[in-house]
């Protein structure tokens, strides 16, 4: 990109150029000034995080802005990368992955912070100014820096004329007798809401398990299937959370990750009819062998595991009689994983 410059024309002076601030005196200030003031960044914006710990790192800053949609701004210090565009996908496939309630969650416990208005219950915060949650997503990302290469540039604009908003702010800084001045330029905006697609995708929960009680129906595994989960979450903890998918259900607890971040982990999934007909499947988290060992590989000893195709092992239950024999095995297994993970649910997990 080429250099911006800025000049004062007056009667008395003539033409004057402006200096332009120095480049690290303008990332100090960059942040705190955008906390600050959000509408230097959008209309109406309202921040709602910043410094927001996410997989793969931090969220600058964290809003939502006048259409009710999660807004990701990346601040680089100096002149936008490559790098940049990788890390704001990242961030935006993350907190795309989240189910809806843990992401609420997940901003009202890291509100407040840095200048950012405290939010205690973001799901009412929110429902009481737009409407379901099913509009926070999917988020738009926003590249903020000094300045853009036009590689970044040419990237950038790729990815806005597809199914996905990324935008561009760059910023410059001058000082002149009476002050310092900001400039905003905006190379990359998004469409207008009627010109692209704005509404998510995602069902809702209701739907989601609507959906999945359809599909048990239909493959005539509702019994097995039921009689599965339940054997599990009678020996998991109350708080268990219950992911309702299309072919059956995710089962997490609530643990710290490896940078402390808390939040749900997959430590059992029972699915109908997903890879193969007449078939209940379960799918063991990766997390229930890391953390589990011992009792993992008791397991292992007893029944017959399966490779997982998203990571992990399964055990395959093709009747109800052989459910009848396996159910003692998961009994116990189940009952092991509460009774450990009460010792390491409030320690980060080692790294991955």
């Amino acid at each position: 990109m080429d250099e911006i410059k800025l000049w004062r024309t007056d009667a008395e002076h003539g033409l004057q150029s402006l200096d332009t601030v120095a480049q690290l005196e303008t990332e100090l200030q960059l942040e705190d000034i955008l906390t600050a003031h959000p509408e230097l960044l959008e209309t109406d914006l309202q921040l709602v995080g910043r410094q927001t710990p996410a997989a793969g790192g931090w969220l600058d800053l964290l809003g939502v802005d006048r259409d009710g949609r999660l807004v990701i701004y990346e601040l680089k210090r100096g002149a936008l990368g490559r790098d940049a565009v990788t890390q704001v996908l990242d961030y935006a496939s993350a907190l795309t992955e989240m189910d809806l309630d843990a992401l609420a969650q997940h901003i009202s416990a890291r509100s407040g912070e840095g200048g950012v208005p405290q939010i205690s219950d973001f799901t009412e915060w929110y429902e009481n100014r737009f409407s379901d949650l099913q509009q926070l997503l999917p988020p738009r990302m926003v590249l903020v820096g000094l300045g853009i290469d036009e590689t970044t540039l040419r990237i950038a604009r790729f990815i806005n004329d597809g199914p996905h908003d990324i935008e561009v702010i760059t910023f410059y800084s001058f000082r002149d007798s009476e002050g310092t001045l900001l400039a905003r330029q905006l190379p990359v905006q998004r469409d207008e809401p009627s010109a692209r697609r704005t509404t998510s995708t995602r069902l809702s929960i209701e739907q989601r398990r609507q959906q999945l009680e359809q599909h048990l129906d239909d493959c005539g595994l509702r019994t097995r299937f039921e009689a599965v989960r339940d054997t599990l979450r009678e020996q998991m903890p109350t708080g268990t959370f219950e992911d309702a998918r299309r072919y059956g259900v995710s089962l997490q607890l609530d643990v710290r990750g490896p940078t402390g971040i808390r939040g749900p982990r997959p430590y059992f999934g029972v699915f109908a009819a997903y890879r193969s007909t007449g078939v209940v499947e379960i799918s063991l988290g990766t997390i229930t062998e890391k953390q589990h060992k011992a009792d993992y590989a008791k397991l292992a000893s007893r029944v017959q595991l399966s490779d997982w195709q998203h990571g992990g092992r399964a055990i395959v239950i093709e009747s109800d009689d052989q459910w009848e024999q396996i159910k003692p095995h998961i009994r116990e297994f189940a009952a092991a994983v509460h009774k450990t993970w009460q010792t390491y649910r409030n320690t980060p997990l080692p790294s991955e």
